[in-house]
């Protein structure tokens, strides 16, 4: 899903430039340094999760020229480190792919489409339904992972599509015909891969799961 350079305007570039640095600002001032650098064992499975990311981010498939389709698994890593943490891990797999492929002028709006957007959505869901539906495993799962997975691989779609619409790289009927019709498919695939691994991950180590207290949401 990730964005080319060449399919984007200038005028595109700075305003995803615009919004990409405020929120990874933002990211780095909220994230819990403190907490986070005293736990060996949570910063080994941070850089192991942007590792298993950098891996999946790399394998795409080609749709149709300017469209790829891949998984993004940001819903995970949002829920297992928080907002700012999955934001700022984002933006580094992003740099590092853009460095492999020398596409870097690219990154603020990959930033935006596919770290930004998909993690604030599922933060966002999260805590909406936390505040107003009981705390239930079940409600967690499907609620909170497998819808929030879907609502989150959508978004990032769309704000893709709304980067190509301003900068008149693809034409209107080439994305609905191909990339809008497959979107729905991808998001369920995306929701089943966010839910096993979520799933795993609290089953064995809970711990390691910012948004999920066992406490709350396994008390009888």
């Amino acid at each position: 899903m990730q964005l080319e350079a060449q399919l984007l305007s200038g005028p595109v570039r700075l305003l995803a430039l615009g919004l990409a640095l405020p929120a990874l600002v933002a990211a780095a001032i909220a994230a819990p340094w403190r907490a986070w650098l005293g736990r060996n064992d949570r910063q080994h499975v941070y850089f192991g999760s942007l590792v298993l990311l950098l891996i999946v981010w790399s394998l795409r498939a080609g749709v149709t020229p300017g469209l790829t389709v891949q998984f993004l698994l940001v819903s995970a890593l949002t829920l297992m480190q928080g907002w700012s943490l999955a934001v700022l891990g984002a933006g580094l797999v992003l740099g590092v792919d853009g460095l492999a492929h020398g596409d870097l002028a690219a990154w603020p709006a990959n930033l935006v489409c596919f770290a930004v957007v998909p993690a604030t959505s599922t933060a966002l869901l999260h805590r909406l339904l936390e505040a107003r539906l009981p705390h239930n495993y079940f409600v967690y799962f499907f609620g909170t992972v497998f819808a929030g997975s879907m609502l989150a691989y959508a978004l990032a779609g769309l704000a893709r599509l709304a980067f190509l619409w301003l900068s008149g790289s693809l034409p209107g009927a080439q994305v609905g015909e191909e990339y809008l019709l497959i979107l729905p498919m991808l998001g369920l695939a995306e929701a089943f891969m966010n839910g096993l691994i979520m799933s795993v991950a609290v089953v064995y180590t809970p711990q390691w799961v910012l948004s999920f207290d066992d406490r709350l949401y396994l008390r009888r």
